[in-house]
């Protein structure tokens, strides 16, 4: 039992299913899709439904999703990689006759055709039970009747997406009310949402990419310059994989396979395995710094090698081989900080996970990469 003397949280313990969330009316949303008897599939995606009306920073029907399912508490885990790809049109040509080494962030060629909409009804189809009405109703109707703006979701609307949104009319238009973003408990309403979030549960995935909404996208892509074209969203599909394994302290670890980064987080477990963690808190300088560094030396290697399988031959099996981990341990200074670390910042990304009566567990992400 946790000291009640400091913050923090007690373990939960339940008997017919569990929800980690971070927003509550996500929370909530799968809690009931499990008392309708739905399964850990449907409390995920009303879940994400939920997110990506409520923390629009972080997420939406625009983003990308992945998730891991482990039926009924099995060790046969599938993976869903549900990343959007580039438009077709869309060459290394392309960016040469317009002078660009990088694709701005703020670019129209950055866009990919989402993929999250597809991974939802992937999963729905595969492990789900309810129909997607049910499954997507407490996020219409949040986007409807409208929801009470929090703190961290405010702040970031304020600080990071202010600047980015008023730049765009359209974004302009949908997420700054009167000109600006909504204040802490503020009750905002997203109309246009709900009907585009009827029309996917009312279509299925040709909602999305197919019909009204489709030619919206592509016609407002297209006249920023983008490539994008109908066929590109109507052709989208993800596809199941098979998890990339490693272990931390005998604890097994279950990622998506590249394009996927989640083979980053295997490589820094393994980093980290080489210190003696339980000897330094949980919360201090030390800690801290092994950490960081850890993040540091992986997200280079997440940067040299990690691609598109279908574009690419290079192999990852280092990010899961303990003596590479060991090697790259050792060139941690226990004293000093390296140089050059990458910047890093949240506010793009949102992670549930879900466990229903029949041990069903799915780890979910549904992301838009960079905030807003």
């Amino acid at each position: 039992m946790r000291n009640f003397n400091f913050p923090g949280r007690s373990t939960v313990h339940a008997a017919h299913g569990m929800v980690a969330c971070e927003h509550p009316l996500a929370a909530l949303a799968a809690i009931d899709m499990l008392r309708k008897g739905g399964t850990a599939a449907d409390g995920a995606i009303a879940a994400a439904a939920v997110l990506a009306v409520v923390e629009p920073m972080a997420t939406g029907i625009g983003g990308d999703a992945f998730c891991l399912v482990a039926p009924k508490g099995s060790a046969a885990i599938e993976g869903y990689n549900g990343c959007g790809r580039a438009p077709r049109a869309l060459s290394l040509a392309h960016f040469a006759g317009q002078n660009l080494a990088r694709i701005p962030m703020d670019s129209p060629h950055a866009v990919t055709v989402p993929g999250a909409v597809d991974c939802w009804f992937a999963l729905l189809a595969r492990h789900g039970r309810l129909d997607p009405a049910t499954v997507l109703a407490p996020a219409i109707a949040y986007a409807r009747e409208g929801f009470a703006v929090t703190p961290r979701v405010a702040y970031e609307w304020d600080v990071i997406g202010k600047p980015k949104l008023a730049r765009n009319a359209h974004a302009a238009r949908h997420w700054l009310p009167d000109g600006g973003a909504p204040r802490v408990g503020a009750m905002f309403r997203h109309p246009a949402l709900a009907v585009t979030l009827e029309d996917i549960a009312r279509h299925g995935r040709d909602g999305f990419y197919q019909g009204r909404v489709a030619e919206d996208m592509v016609a407002s892509l297209r006249a920023l310059g983008a490539t994008h074209v109908l066929e590109d969203f109507a052709a989208h599909t993800g596809n199941w994989v098979t998890p990339v394994r490693s272990t931390y302290r005998g604890v097994e670890v279950c990622e998506i396979p590249p394009n996927g980064q989640g083979v980053t987080t295997l490589l820094m477990l393994n980093i980290l395995e080489n210190f003696a963690l339980k000897e330094v808190g949980p919360v201090c300088a030390e800690r801290l710094h092994l950490e960081a560094e850890a993040a540091r030396l992986a997200f280079v290697e997440r940067g040299r090698w990690i691609a598109d399988p279908d574009h690419s031959n290079e192999s990852v099996a280092h990010f899961t081989d303990k003596a590479f981990a060991k090697s790259l341990a050792a060139q941690i200074d226990l004293t000093r900080a390296a140089t050059a670390a990458p910047a890093m910042r949240t506010g793009d990304t949102t992670y549930l996970a879900v466990a229903d009566a029949d041990g069903t567990m799915v780890s979910f992400i549904n992301s838009i990469y960079h905030g807003w």
